[in-house]
């Protein structure tokens, strides 16, 4: 199994259920119940075009998964579902969908570190650290990038985890009295001394590991659709990529 949910299901799980979309899904909760003593919620069960499957989207500690099980309970499967008639990756759209509802819900309570140009066309989320040397190259063109309409907004995501010099750098940056200007500084590997300061860099990182950044690294870029892509693009590039993205729905 290739996701850390999908390990810790097959290794232990004593459930807590989203009861309202449950109701009708006894065989599978039980099923999910005898696999595991970790806790790990159950969010939702759909029906998926394929008769007998159904799509199961499980929460453990911040990260959220998407896996199928056949509605007895007897098999689960980890992978993507693909329409091969559309070519839509009927997978991808879930976890799209849970990742724009997820950064949605957590932009209406806290801040971002915000690039914006005065006409924005377009907008994108983007989880960085401060030591990732792409993230540095994505930061030396974010001029560019709000030149061409995009807008930026920086949420920490330190590869090295939580209480690391890494995450102490982040620290120091939403500390800062500007934010943007110790972005800027601290991406140029210049050094600030340490400061402290209620701070959601915690908040940031889970969430990070909810959306799946673990996955592809840093930096990884969400746009506003959910969509989220691995690495650095120059401009020119991003503002292709975004259009692509529009174009598909």
């Amino acid at each position: 199994m290739k996701y850390i949910l999908t390990i810790s299901l097959l290794s232990s799980l004593s459930a807590t259920y989203a009861a309202s979309t449950l109701e009708n899904n006894d065989k599978l909760k039980l099923a999910i119940q005898q696999l595991s003593n970790q806790e790990v919620v159950i969010e939702a069960i759909h029906d998926t075009p394929l008769k007998g499957i159904k799509e199961v989207i499980v929460k453990g500690g911040p990260t959220k998964q998407v896996i199928y099980m056949s509605e007895d309970g007897e098999f689960m499967f980890d992978g993507q579902m693909t329409n091969l008639k559309s070519r839509v990756n009927l997978t991808q759209e879930t976890e799209n969908k849970m990742r724009h509802e997820m950064l949605a819900d957590f932009t209406r309570q806290h801040k971002s570190i915000d690039f914006l140009p005065e006409k924005m066309t377009e907008h994108i989320t983007v989880f960085t650290d401060i030591d990732c040397g792409y993230c540095r190259k994505l930061h030396q063109e974010v001029a560019q990038y709000n030149e061409l309409g995009i807008g930026v907004s920086y949420l920490f995501f330190p590869r090295s985890g939580l209480n690391t010099p890494s995450h102490q750098k982040a620290v120091n940056v939403w500390c800062a009295s500007d934010q943007k200007q110790a972005m800027t500084s601290a991406k140029r590997g210049e050094t600030s001394e340490p400061l402290m300061c209620p701070n959601p860099i915690e908040l940031q990182y889970n969430l990070g590991l909810g959306v799946g950044v673990y996955k592809v690294g840093t930096p990884a870029v969400v746009f506003e659709d959910g969509t989220m892509i691995p690495g650095y693009l120059p401009a020119a590039a991003m503002k292709q990529r975004i259009s692509q993205v529009k174009a598909q729905h």
